[in-house]
């Protein structure tokens, strides 16, 4: 059961992500959604089981995205990675901690593809609108970056998955 839950969210939000929020114009400036989900991987799985998922998650992220092969394989260790040094010294139920790192994810997520794209660009020049992207996807991720994390964890909880990762269990979700 925990495994299907993992493999059907992450196919789910692959299948929303590439199929259905290109074609919404509402969304078109929409974040990553699989950042809230790597770091939920982070928090709940076992460092044996959430690795080899964020290091697949990037790769299909690599292939199904028109970006430089490795960027999302790269950001997305290096998140998981930077979630695992977190939670060692931070409480997973604060909220305010959780806002905080899907915001800088996204962020950072950002700044990453901006410079890979500006290092490939003849010119080094970024597309005008690069700025009003980054500032739509922040605020999508002040909006539901938390949300949709709280409620992946709620689900989690809901179908009483166990919880055997790097974070203890927090009382209560939301």
């Amino acid at each position: 059961m925990r495994y299907g839950f993992y493999i059907g969210t992450c196919l789910f939000l692959l299948v929303v992500q590439t199929t259905i929020f290109p074609y919404l114009p509402v969304l078109r400036g929409m974040y990553d959604l699989l950042i809230p989900f790597v770091i939920f991987i982070s928090i709940c799985l076992p460092m044996r089981e959430s690795l080899p998922c964020a290091l697949i998650l990037g790769l299909i992220m690599d292939n199904l995205s028109g970006s430089p092969f490795g960027l999302y394989l790269t950001f997305y260790l290096w998140l998981f990675i930077g979630v695992r040094f977190i939670i060692k010294f931070l409480r997973v139920s604060n909220k305010f901690l959780l806002l905080v790192v899907v915001i800088v994810a996204v962020l950072i997520e950002n700044i990453l593809m901006i410079a890979t794209f500006a290092f490939f660009e003849p010119a080094g020049q970024l597309p005008a609108d690069v700025f009003l992207i980054v500032a739509q996807q922040f605020l999508w991720a002040l909006a539901t970056g938390p949300v949709f994390l709280l409620c992946l964890l709620t689900l989690a909880k809901r179908f009483n998955l166990q919880w055997d990762g790097a974070a203890p269990q927090p009382n209560a979700y939301g």
